[in-house]
């Protein structure tokens, strides 16, 4: 005959001090887990509360079991729950339940069944249970959006556009600030360089410096003729030529096209802008 092996819960219940109170803990935790996954604030708000009741275990069991929406779970702490305290017994703990469901604002339609089953539950009539929530909320507890309404769906699509808008901004503004930190940063080290080229061998080798980046200069026609190539034109081209051709290329290479792209993208774009950009101004200047 095999062995029949304890639920999660039940080897919970069988570890507690008073099973009542860690029924209502898991009741608690399951209003708390019908809005998704657990934050970092519903584990707060359950462990606030979790100080008063006398379970004597850790809580972290409650939140794997909830979070699973281990409904066998559910309907053995009901039960408990159903045995221990019903009518106004129960309003202290439907008042606790009322609070994890508002307390980031108004109830989920998953809130509002579980309340309703809850007081149902308890032995607490609906009117009873609205003036709980309206003395709690300090608003009225009002009938659930019902899902069958086209609206109920518009709504919902209206929401996860404007947190997709959200979500696209904010990483808009996160690569705005790498470009701008990566700026800084190349800034900081072209000055750092310059400093210690001034410091590093006075009047003397600033002179030397400049000898020797003179005789590793290009001829000034052939840096003319790169210049050309760059912007896509032959030799002879005329200053409106290379207006032209500086306008044309800087509109196809701009980084602010690339943006949407990605960092990398925006970044050898940019380079190419200003490869074009330092051809446009040097044969501005020569012709």
């Amino acid at each position: 005959m095999p062995i029949a092996r304890f639920s999660p819960f039940e080897l919970l219940l069988l570890k507690s001090r008073k099973q009542a109170d860690t029924a209502g803990l898991m009741l608690l935790a399951w209003v708390l887990a019908s809005n998704g996954q657990f934050t970092e604030a519903d584990r707060l708000r359950l462990d606030e509360v979790a100080a008063t009741f006398s379970h004597g275990h850790a809580l972290e069991p409650i939140f794997e079991i909830a979070s699973g929406q281990a409904l066998e779970a559910v309907q053995l702490a009901a039960e408990i729950m159903q045995k221990d305290c019903c009518g106004e017994q129960a309003y202290p703990f439907l008042r606790l339940a009322i609070q994890m469901a508002i307390a980031d604002g108004k109830p989920t339609t998953a809130n509002h069944h579980i309340l309703r089953f809850l007081a149902d539950l308890l032995g607490v009539s609906p009117p009873e249970f609205a003036r709980l929530f309206n003395d709690v909320a300090g608003k009225t507890f009002e009938n659930p959006d019902d899902p069958s309404r086209t609206g109920y769906w518009q709504a919902k699509e209206h929401h996860r556009h404007q947190q997709e808008q959200a979500r696209q901004e904010q990483q808009r503004q996160q690569e705005r600030h790498s470009r701008e930190r990566h700026s800084r940063q190349e800034q900081s080290r072209q000055e750092q360089s310059r400093r210690e080229q001034a410091h590093s061998g006075g009047s003397g080798g600033h002179r030397q410096e400049q000898r020797h980046h003179s005789s590793h200069q290009s001829p000034p026609g052939d840096r003319a003729r790169r210049a050309l190539i760059v912007l896509g034109l032959e030799p002879g081209a005329s200053r409106s030529d290379i207006r032209k051709a500086y306008r044309r290329l800087a509109q196809t290479h701009h980084p602010d096209r690339f943006f949407a792209q990605g960092e990398a993208m925006t970044a050898s774009a940019s380079a190419r802008f200003q490869r074009i950009k330092n051809a446009y101004e040097y044969l501005m200047q020569v012709s």
